[in-house]
């Protein structure tokens, strides 16, 4: 592959980030909810999981662990824990 190749490919996965970040920000902020609410209940993660539907498990495989979504992901969460810093202290 040529210089070129390499950069509009590595350019193109960053455009692909930056559009996904909105979604993947929403999620993020969905999972720190939940976790908050698996902890009022009482549940550890692997319990929570286990109760959730098997449609919701697949969801959360699909978010977490896609390729694709891994930029998004990295930039989403390193938004949500610079937006909420103030928050937990």
């Amino acid at each position: 592959m040529g210089l070129y190749t390499t950069l509009g490919i590595i350019g193109a996965y960053l455009l692909l980030s930056l559009i996904l970040l909105p979604v993947q920000y929403k999620y993020v902020k969905h999972l720190k909810e939940e976790d908050k609410k698996r902890k009022e209940i009482g549940l550890s993660q692997a319990e929570y999981y286990d109760k959730m539907s098997f449609e919701n498990q697949e969801l959360h495989y699909n978010a977490q662990g896609n390729i694709l979504f891994i930029g998004a992901n990295l930039l989403a969460t390193l938004l949500y824990k610079w937006k909420h810093k103030k928050l937990e202290y």
